[in-house]
């Protein structure tokens, strides 16, 4: 029998082998505790967090602290929210309205409605510290407008106008150049910036000369969130490189304090310009966009761009040539829009291979030297290490043929670049090589392949005027938007790589057909090569989680990313599953990330890639994860589980919308009830006002 003192001996022994939270660490974790005041964590967006409260050697014992359920259902909600002076700024789902929750236990504290009419779904509210004359605010685009919203109280910014500053740009009518502007507005220098001289030797416009921004239109800011840099906000659009008429999408900057535009850049090269002649006529391209995350080097004033496809997709008669700074990195001065340099990734691009994903400033040890790099990742599943002065690849790269267009008038570029080791996602398919997962998917991927008589080259098969193609990657990646997450310390690199490939056919007499593409366009584009429950028809990897050693670069490991083994077993494993959507790493040594199709977060060991925790949710998430400290001294891991989103598209055997929650984890403390996020949130048949629910492809 056991003396008293051998068992209160034997309790606090068992406490201290617990990983809970005490007074003795609580002063420790207040101390790291830091703000995730924008989308990417910083404004590099590295998505990196330097708590560590959670770590590799405790994660496996997180829990469900809260769940906020905002009544909602779909199948997407890529919300990342703020943590800011201790409160949350979530956009809710489906209203796009701006809330603020408590951070410890997910309750309301106030709510902040979307105008009505200009609800729209984004990925992040943006923050503006003020200027010392005008206060903080959350900064939030609806309708193409900026609202302020008082981040204490949820209500509007008084020193800004009820209706917002409006950050659209009016549409192009006539000519860019010259005269025949029609009744559209003066637009930025090509490759220059309409602010106190041009770039390049482009011809400078002045910022007083240049339009004022325009009202409505369809090019407004995108899902991602602004850069703030001292006083401007920093925007782009991806209706860019359009023939007119249509609205540019070009890159700019609008001072906070009156919405007056600073500057605006066209990315398209002038006439004379270097690289005026990779466009067949350059005055007749509306302007470069990017739907895509900017970056931001504070320490340099440098904002890096990540460039649109030349639309239109799929066929590109009528702009023979590389096309300059599409499907590029671009640095510019984030006071000025002077262009800095550029990297084009992709030349002439028919595939929409548009670069969007954030370009991440990492200072790195190249043969024991720091050198700052930009870390890009396309969705050509490639990543590049560029050089922060210059937009030159550290490591190695090279030139390689790449099959060539058939379509009459089309004009490919001969080679296309790659880089050495970090080509991450399959670039080829063939019918011997189509799903396994089931007999069922085999046999439905072949029937698929043989009655459309699909054809693949390689990387980069064109579309082709004898019939349907298939490519790999496919329209989503690759390496979709999500990008890469940052360990500083490490000098690592994670992103997840998608297999789901994509077919296509274009004609020669299609009604979407864009003047100078002599009547060609797709017939059918985007659509998904998959068997009938939505898998892609591709044997080996679905999805896959990939670390990069920058200092070296090259891959330091790659493991699975999902798991399909409940729904599909033994054959299943792994292979992953389709993914889109961030990560985030931790200086606990953890990578936590859904954004897989088996509705589970979770968490990879960041030196080995060995998966430490996952947990099933009422849904998958493309969502961003985030973590922070609460004012409770634990560290929290947030995520929006709002569906597959792109990930996995509609089909007959999935057409459901989600119970959409948002759910944070910590490490348990004594005394926790347990929280099930799973069976109290089922989802149900697709109804009218269900959010994001995509097409059925």
């Amino acid at each position: 029998m056991k003396s008293r003192h051998q068992s209160k001996l034997l309790v606090l022994l068992a406490a201290a082998s617990m990983t809970v939270l005490t007074a003795s660490n609580l002063n420790a974790q207040q101390a790291a505790s830091a703000d995730w005041k924008v989308w990417g964590g910083d404004t590099g967006v590295s998505r990196f967090s330097t708590l560590d409260q959670i770590n590799a050697g405790n994660v496996a014992q997180l829990k469900p602290a809260w769940v906020y359920d905002p009544g909602k259902f779909g199948r997407s909600w890529e919300d990342t929210p703020l943590l800011i002076g201790g409160l949350l700024y979530v956009i809710d789902a489906g209203s796009s309205d701006v809330i603020a929750l408590q951070p410890e236990t997910g309750k309301v504290v106030w709510r902040h409605e979307a105008p009505k009419g200009k609800e729209r779904d984004q990925r992040a509210v943006a923050y503006w510290g003020g200027d010392g004359k005008m206060k903080p605010r959350l900064i939030m685009t609806w309708g193409g407008s900026i609202y302020g919203i008082d981040p204490s109280t949820g209500k509007s910014s008084t020193d800004w106008p009820q209706q917002g500053l409006n950050i659209v740009l009016p549409p192009i009518q006539g000519k860019v150049m010259g005269d025949d502007l029609g009744a559209g507005p003066l637009p930025g220098a090509g490759g220059g910036a309409a602010a106190k001289g041009g770039a390049n030797g482009g011809s400078a416009r002045s910022a007083s000369n240049a339009p004022t921004p325009g009202a409505g239109g369809r090019s407004e800011a995108d899902k991602a969130a602004p850069v703030i840099y001292k006083n401007l906000i920093i925007v782009s659009s991806s209706s860019g490189f359009l023939p007119m008429p249509g609205r540019p999408g070009d890159i700019r900057a609008y001072d906070l304090r009156n919405g007056k535009l600073v500057w605006q850049n066209r990315l398209i090269p002038d006439p004379g310009q270097p690289g005026a002649d990779s466009w067949a006529d350059p005055d007749a391209v509306v302007g470069g966009g990017s739907w895509g995350f900017l970056s931001l080097d504070e320490s340099t004033g440098t904002v890096y761009v990540p460039t649109d496809s030349a639309s239109p997709d799929l066929v590109g008669i009528w702009r023979p040539g590389d096309n300059k700074w599409a499907n590029s990195t671009v640095a510019l001065d984030a006071m000025t829009g002077k262009i800095k340099w550029g990297f084009q990734n992709n030349r002439h691009d028919i595939w929409d291979m548009d670069t969007m994903a954030a370009p991440v400033p990492v200072t790195i040890n190249k043969d024991g030297k720091k050198l700052k790099v930009i870390v890009q990742t396309t969705k050509q599943g490639q990543v590049w290490i560029l050089d922060a002065a210059n937009g030159k690849p550290v490591f190695g790269w090279s030139e390689k043929k790449v099959p060539q267009s058939k379509v009459p008038g089309e004009k490919t570029s001969p080679t296309q670049p790659f880089p050495d080791g970090l080509s991450l996602a399959r670039m080829s398919i063939d019918r011997d090589h189509l799903s396994n997962l089931t007999p069922t998917s085999n046999a439905e991927c072949k029937k698929i392949w043989d009655e459309k008589k699909l054809t693949n080259q390689g990387p980069y098969t064109p579309p082709s005027p004898d019939g349907w193609v298939v490519m790999m990657p496919g329209a989503i990646g690759g390496i979709d938007w999500g990008g890469v997450s940052i360990n500083h310390d490490m000098g690592y690199a994670f992103t997840n790589v998608i297999n789901m490939p994509t077919m296509v056919q274009v004609s020669p007499n299609s009604k979407r057909a864009v003047a100078g593409n002599k009547g060609w366009a797709f017939t059918s584009g985007y659509v998904r090569f998959h068997d009938q429950a939505g898998r892609p028809c591709i044997d080996g990897p679905q999805g896959e989680m990939v670390a990069i050693d920058l200092n070296k670069g090259k891959v330091a490991w790659r493991v699975p990313l999902g798991d399909l083994t409940d729904e599909y077993g033994p054959r299943a494993k792994g292979l992953g599953s389709t993914t889109i959507g961030p990560s985030v790493a931790t200086r606990g040594g953890v990578v936590f990330i859904a954004a897989t199709t088996d509705s589970k977060i979770h968490a990879y060991d960041a030196k080995t890639g060995k998966l430490l925790w996952q947990t099933k949710m009422s849904a998958s998430s493309n969502a961003g994860p985030m973590t922070y400290m609460g004012k409770d001294g634990r560290q929290y891991v947030l995520i929006a589980a709002g569906g597959p989103g792109n990930a996995k598209r509609t089909t007959p055997s999935d057409d459901f919308a989600f119970h959409q929650t948002m759910v944070a984890f910590a490490l348990p403390k004594p005394g926790d009830k347990v929280i099930d996020i799973v069976t109290s949130y089922p989802k149900r048949a697709r109804q009218p006002g269900d959010a994001n629910m995509g097409q059925p492809q």
